[in-house]
């Protein structure tokens, strides 16, 4: 990260060292674990860390690592969370007993790790999962729930030995970096895994590189719908044990009977009824969030590869409405658009292209116009709060709105609606 700076130096307050961070490594993803390795060790970071729940997969991570640390919570555990990226805060990344932790923690940890790293150049990702660690450690929590950011076996994350891994789904989804195949993929997912350890893969149709790289890995693998299954909203675990999976949360059935079927096999909890009820009714902004407006509902989705746009599409399919549904969507250039969009033909009645121009990555609203010119609805393009208020005065009773797409999409729309008190109830 650098030298150290001299003691007439003024600290650095949470947002400069952000600053920092982003503009420090020469390029924003390094797959690759020797370098955070290094600075892990120096740190003591790998010697007897806490328990560790590893979660993979290319959707559905969120949600498993939410549920995972409620319920351990709830059984009187001290529990780390650590997920990626966030909507509004860095803060959110880093949470213990479901709690952001503090500016000054943050601060905290990243000067040890700079002073611990003066010849080494570590990525945004590489820093914030270090100091996720750091943190856990410092404030001896029992078990840490870590979100792979990108992939797995190279992940940063990936340098801590996992008790116990999940895998969710495996899409197509940074293929720059994984393969341009759910079957390489597959076997980037799987390097969360350890020899002799659980791993509980909730891919319902999954690569066979998947099974046979945790085979070599020496896994010991629970396989939706060979070991565990849901069936008719009831989850069959592997120790035939049956539950009953509340209906109309934002938690997909397969990724909350993955994080039951996960309790279950690591000893940690007591699972009954009661705990699937509980951990069932846990709200994970931005996936699937459904919030009742005086006439209208809003519905939060940082849906923004195909496999999330298909449940997207499937979840507004399932719960309709009797008014229009209208977008306002935002998405990445390097996303398969033209394929997420196609899925969207019939889903909804207006388009709302909001402008990420300040996102380098971010696709312009001219080029998604063109996408959506063949599907002949209206579309309107601007920024959020702009778009919103034009969606406002054409809004009527029965009518839903769903902000989708990048994270950068609804974090833009969870801070505009809180900054003007947009309230409502979240189901």
């Amino acid at each position: 990260m650098g030298a150290p700076p001299s003691l007439s130096m003024a600290p650095l307050s949470l947002s400069e060292w952000l600053e920092r961070l982003e503009s420090q490594h020469p390029v924003e993803i390094e797959l690759g674990l020797d370098r955070v390795a290094a600075v892990a060790r120096q740190l003591g970071l790998m010697s007897s860390p806490p328990t560790t729940l590893t979660v993979a997969g290319t959707n559905g991570k969120g949600s498993v690592v939410t549920v995972l640390s409620a319920a351990l919570l709830s059984s009187g555990k001290r529990v780390g969370r650590y997920t990626s990226p966030h909507l509004n805060r860095f803060n959110e990344r880093i949470c213990i007993d479901e709690v952001e932790v503090q500016d000054a923690e943050l601060v905290a940890a990243f000067e040890v790790i700079d002073c611990a790293s003066p010849d080494i150049s570590l990525t945004y990702f590489e820093v914030a999962t270090l100091a996720a660690l750091w943190i856990f450690r410092e404030r001896g929590v029992d078990v840490q729930v870590l979100e792979v950011g990108l992939g797995g076996r190279l992940d940063a994350v990936n340098i801590i030995d996992a008790d116990l891994s999940v895998v969710t789904s495996i899409g197509l989804d940074h293929t720059d970096w994984l393969g341009d195949s759910r079957e390489l993929i597959a076997v980037e997912k799987a390097g969360v895994a350890r020899p002799g350890r659980p791993c509980v893969v909730a891919d319902p149709d999954p690569p066979g590189s998947l099974l046979s790289t945790l085979d070599a890995l020496g896994a010991n693998t629970y396989l939706l719908n060979r070991d565990w299954r849901i069936s008719e909203a009831e989850l069959h675990t592997a120790a035939r044990q049956r539950y009953q999976l509340p209906g109309n949360t934002g938690l997909l059935p397969v990724n909350l009977g993955a994080a039951i079927q996960a309790l279950e096999v690591s000893g940690l909890v007591k699972v009954d009824q009661s705990l699937v009820n509980e951990v069932a009714a846990v709200n994970l902004t931005g996936r699937l969030s459904r919030i009742q407006k005086q006439d209208f509902e809003l519905v939060l989705d940082v849906a923004h590869n195909v496999e999330s746009v298909s449940q997207l599409v499937q979840f507004l399919e399932d719960h309709p409405v009797s008014g229009k549904t209208v977008a306002l969507f935002g998405v990445m250039g390097d996303k398969p658009i033209r394929d997420m969009l196609s899925l969207c033909k019939s889903a909804f009645d207006e388009w709302n292209l909001i402008d990420l121009c300040r996102v380098p990555r971010a696709m312009s609203t001219d080029r998604l116009a063109e996408f959506l010119e063949p599907m002949d609805v209206a579309i309107n393009q601007g920024s959020f709060s702009d778009l919103w208020h034009s969606v406002m005065t054409r809004t009527t009773a029965g009518d839903r709105i769903v902000v989708f797409g990048s994270f950068f999409s609804v974090g833009e729309a969870t801070s505009f609606l809180a900054a003007h008190h947009h309230g409502g109830e979240q189901n």
